[in-house]
């Protein structure tokens, strides 16, 4: 022990002194640099100008504005940053691990009955009857709880170990950091990476833009056009001016409404404003679903017909107690502690019956099919983030699709397009057109525009970061023309020449940037939709000179721009302006629309993004599933209406409109054009959101899909709400129920597949548990009531209940979805969870298994040569039945797999191997109890005969089952 305390001891002098060593190389703490940005804190400014502002932090964190961190020996630099400055996690709540959930288990009262009853019947068993044999029932019904507890606390602990597993997977987005290039090159600006959040570390530099959420806090040093959303931190809804020379405070949580900026990361995890408030914050209980509480309120309903049904079986078998106690007493015996034993025995029974009755397995069986499902679906690039958005999305009845990413590839490139006045079928080789006006053009490609390329090792190709669209120009500069877009934006930083930038938005359609020329010029690049900036052109580049736009020439123009949209290309137009710097004051800087006019067209681009090879066969299979989907969209008309019908939305009955008109429609006239309403073009994120409100008005459950900070409305008005995992936003993503993680539409297809598999699979195990219910309930109170004796034990109950409330949840729980899911139309909101197939087959296959056990109870004396009149062929007998019992339970379990009329129950089982492995090992299981559990199970040997006997009948009713699907019964 001594020699362990030293150890331990050098081992906490080595960590303090090279925290002290480090202390002494950045010359600042962990502590000072998260109090920077502390919230209405009045002397923030004066701390940070103490250190010398951004660039005093720069250099106490020792890094480059510039470059980011420096690359040399860059694994160790981060490793040495997270150790002293800490790692960008935050603290996960309490768990309370494996035997604190076991301990829980015994919090529910019937539990607690049972145990002390059991304990009783213990103590008389020992005491009052024979000690040899008097100790087994109580202490079997112990080990029975303990065995049952401790299996509900295994589901228990896979349950809250999935969900962290997710969770952790959910919050890890990523975010683009700017690290010195492998040159190391400190006259070239680092290079912009896309990295996860957690691997962000004091002293990386960070470019935001538009959607970006802010991963840690920091100090901004460069910004345009950057606003944000506080409300987060502050509760303030207001969105925030963040200017370096003002409000330059960045704070993890917050999200970026607009424009672009760089900050300098100061604080990560706990030492952040976030991570501050997360320590304070207690972790609260998941919410239930909306299925959780349909079966919850059921499950009540069950337990309390459980509970009038044992009280009943209770005072039954105490009348008779009271009847035989009378008549040995009339006939001159006295009262014996041996009939203390037949009350406690009395008492058991009935909890046993409630604790079979109250079917806790149902919430269960909805928190393993979904958790089972989550972890599914995120193999079929489904990450859900909230977990009744599973369940929902089984019923959608629309789907509300992006276009770009969702239906198509996101796989742009230039394909053909007009340049300076001529038009051509293919890319332009740069030295074929004008020079002095292709500058120009190389010029607006590379500074109008936020995306960048990273070149792809393994693909051997350039991997676009940002905008498709925009990345799509830059592919043409690099690839075709041979350009360096970034040595151009490295120029004109350095220079200090970009004036101003107005950045894209779905509501414009269009971007600008303007940047000083000269001394007396200024140059205006704004780009766009194409017949939307044609209409500000005033003039266009024809060849070698700049010509005016006059009407029969535009119409050219405009019906060039039709014949690629309705090709399927997305077309952009390129322009650009030269300004009189004397004009170009505050006022006229604030004012977009005199920017944006009097434009000479450069060039109209087509952009060609294929559609998915699989999205044609996904369509088809939703609407074959009753789902509607329509494309909403912000792209020309022609080029939407192109691609919706090649991938079978826009048919010959539909309706394709412009946001534009749908704007200008009265309620009553949209909720008209609805129904037919297939392509919502150039639309805006509030047409999204007003046609996404009056879908729920017209009762349909509605799927959208978004990817912008401006779909976040649309996104959280939506049943389910869909984001974009690679374009998505992280504000979308915040916003959304589950992320698209591909952004592949047939992965919201898949989606739908598994919220019906969630739905059918509560529906199968509830069909199976009712059915024991039933037959568990009845047989017990006849058979009380006859005066025969309960044939089933407190045991064997329990034993029962572990199938129905445990392996059956997870075996039928966990049934994977089909294509034959998609071959029914969704459930109606209002449907039941019984349905009158379902409630035929209970009714059905109890009252067989009913008559099979009593037809044993009063005629299989005689058949087996038993005579129940003796205690051990009794105990024989009602072993039968209690194996009969069990069978006829496993063999339905087959049977509940369907809960339609679909004759082959078989179809697919071998495809689920827990199903498979759970009906197999109930068996085995079976087995040894009967032949092996003896006194404590109160069962004996079975012989060959006997065991046919018991598994021909429970055989029997998959046969039956096949003849009850038979008579009619209404589905939903």
């Amino acid at each position: 022990m001594k020699n362990q305390n030293n150890i331990l001891g050098d081992k906490n002098l080595n960590v303090q002194k090279k925290l002290d060593e480090l202390q002494t190389k950045y010359k600042t703490t962990p502590e000072i640099l998260g109090d920077l940005c502390s919230q209405n804190d009045p002397t923030n400014p004066e701390k940070l100008e103490k250190m010398g502002g951004s660039k005093g932090v720069a250099k106490a964190v020792q890094t480059n504005l510039q470059n980011g961190l420096p690359n040399q020996d860059l694994k160790n630099n981060l490793d040495e940053r997270k150790f002293f400055f800490g790692e960008n996690r935050f603290k996960e709540p309490e768990f309370k691990g494996f035997w604190g959930l076991f301990k829980d288990t015994f919090d529910d009262p019937t539990l607690k009955i049972l145990i002390v009853s059991a304990i009783v019947s213990l103590i008389l068993g020992v005491t009052v009857e024979d000690p040899k044999t008097g100790w087994i029932e109580g202490t079997a019904i112990l080990i029975a709880v303990l065995i049952v507890s401790f299996v509900t606390a295994i589901n228990d602990y896979q349950k809250e170990m999935q969900f962290r597993e997710l969770n952790k997977i959910k919050d890890n987005i990523t975010c683009t950091v700017i690290r010195e290039k492998l040159n190391g090159n400190s006259d070239v600006e680092g290079e912009k990476l896309a990295i996860s959040i957690h691997d962000i570390v004091v002293g990386d530099i960070i470019y935001l833009q538009t959607g970006s959420k802010v991963p840690a806090d920091g100090i901004l040093f460069y910004s345009s056009e950057l606003k944000t959303n506080e409300s987060a931190m502050t509760g303030e809804t207001k969105e925030i001016n963040k200017l370096p020379e003002e409000d330059c405070w960045m704070m993890s949580g917050t999200e970026v409404t607009q424009g672009e900026g760089k900050f300098i990361v100061t604080a990560v995890g706990k030492h952040s404003q976030w991570g501050k408030i997360m320590e304070k914050a207690k972790s609260k209980e998941d919410m239930n679903t909306p299925l959780q509480d349909k079966l919850e309120i059921m499950a009540d309903q069950i337990g309390k017909l459980g509970l009038y049904s044992a009280l009943l079986t209770v005072v039954v078998l105490l009348i008779k107690w009271g009847f035989k106690l009378y008549g040995r007493i009339n006939d001159g015996q006295n009262f014996e502690f041996h009939d203390l034993v037949e009350i406690t025995d009395a008492i058991i029974i009935g909890i046993t019956i409630v604790v079979v009755a109250v079917p806790e397995g149902l919430p269960l069986a909805v928190t393993i099919s979904l958790a089972y499902s989550m972890k599914k679906m995120m193999q079929d690039n489904n990450l859900v983030r909230k977990l009744e958005s599973c369940e929902t999305m089984g019923n959608v009845t629309t789907i509300c699709s992006d276009k770009t990413g969702t239906l198509t590839k996101n796989e742009m490139n230039v394909v053909e397009g007009y340049f300076f006045g001529t038009k051509f079928d293919t890319q332009p080789d740069i030295n074929n057109l004008n020079k002095k006006y292709s500058e120009i053009l190389i010029k607006n490609i590379s500074l109008n525009s936020k995306a960048y390329l990273h070149y792809d090792e393994s693909k051997q190709k350039n991997k676009i970061i940002g905008s498709q669209t925009e990345g799509a120009l830059l592919l043409l500069l690099k690839d075709k023309w041979n350009e360096d877009f970034e040595s151009i934006r490295k120029k004109h930083e350095n220079e200090d020449s970009i004036v101003k930038l107005i950045s894209f938005s779905s509501k414009r359609k269009r971007m600008s940037t303007i940047i000083k020329e000269d001394n007396e010029n200024y140059l205006v690049f704004t780009n766009g939709a194409s017949e939307i900036i044609l209409n500000k052109c005033s003039h266009f580049i024809n060849d070698d000179q700049e010509d005016i736009l006059d009407g029969q020439i535009k119409e050219d123009f405009l019906k060039g721009i039709h014949e690629m949209a309705s090709n399927g290309l997305r077309t952009l137009c390129l322009t650009y302006r030269r300004v009189d710097s004397k004009k170009c004051d505050e006022k006229w800087l604030e004012n977009a629309d005199e920017i944006e006019k009097d434009l000479t067209l450069l060039s109209i681009v087509g952009i060609k993004d294929p559609v998915r090879e699989e999205v044609p066969k996904a369509v088809r299979e939703s609407q074959n599933a009753g789902v509607t989907v329509r494309m909403v969209t912000g792209d020309n008309i022609e080029t939407a209406k192109h691609i919706a019908k090649e991938c079978g939305i826009l048919t010959e009955d539909g309706i394709a409109i412009e946001g534009f008109t749908f704007r200008k429609m009265e309620i009553e006239e949209k909720k008209k054009v609805i129904p037919n309403l297939q392509v919502l073009a150039r639309s805006s994120p509030q047409d999204k959101y007003d046609l996404v409100t009056l879908l729920k008005e017209m009762g349909e459950v509605v799927s959208v899909t978004g990817d912008g900070t401006n779909d976040a409305p649309a996104l959280n008005q939506a049943h389910v709400g869909l984001s974009m995992g690679i374009t998505g936003t992280d504000v979308a993503k915040e916003a959304s129920d589950i992320v698209i993680l591909d952004d592949n539409f047939k992965s919201i297809v898949l989606a739908i597949m598994w919220g019906r598999s969630v739905y059918d699979n509560i529906r199968k195990f509830l069909q199976f548990q009712l059915t024991v219910n039933v037959v568990a309930l009845v047989t017990s109170f006849l058979a009380a009531v006859s005066g025969q004796g309960i044939p089933l034990k407190a045991v064997q109950l329990l034993w029962v209940n572990l199938i129905m409330d445990t392996l059956a949840a997870l075996a039928l729980g966990t049934e994977p979805p089909t294509k034959d899911l998609l071959n029914r139309l969704p459930y109606k909101k209002s449907s039941s969870l019984l349905n009158g197939i379902m409630k035929r087959n209970i009714a059905a296959q109890s009252v067989f298994q009913l008559i099979v056990l009593f037809i044993i109870l009063q005629f299989g004396g005689n058949f087996f040569g038993l005579d129940p009149l003796v205690d051990e062929d009794k105990l024989h007998l009602d072993c039968i039945v209690f194996n009969t019992f069990v069978l006829m339970q496993v063999f339905n379990e087959i049977n509940c797999r369907k809960i339609n009329d679909e004759a082959n129950i078989f179809k697919g089982i071998l495809n689920n191997f827990i199903f498979c492995g759970i009906w197999v090992g109930i068996i085995l299981i079976q087995v040894l109890v009967v032949e092996f559990g003896g006194s404590f199970f109160s069962t004996v040997h079975l012989n060959a005969f006997e065991w046919g006997v018991s598994a021909f009948l429970g055989l029997l009713s998959i046969p039956l089952g096949f003849l009850f699907r038979l008579i009619p019964a209404k589905s939903d």
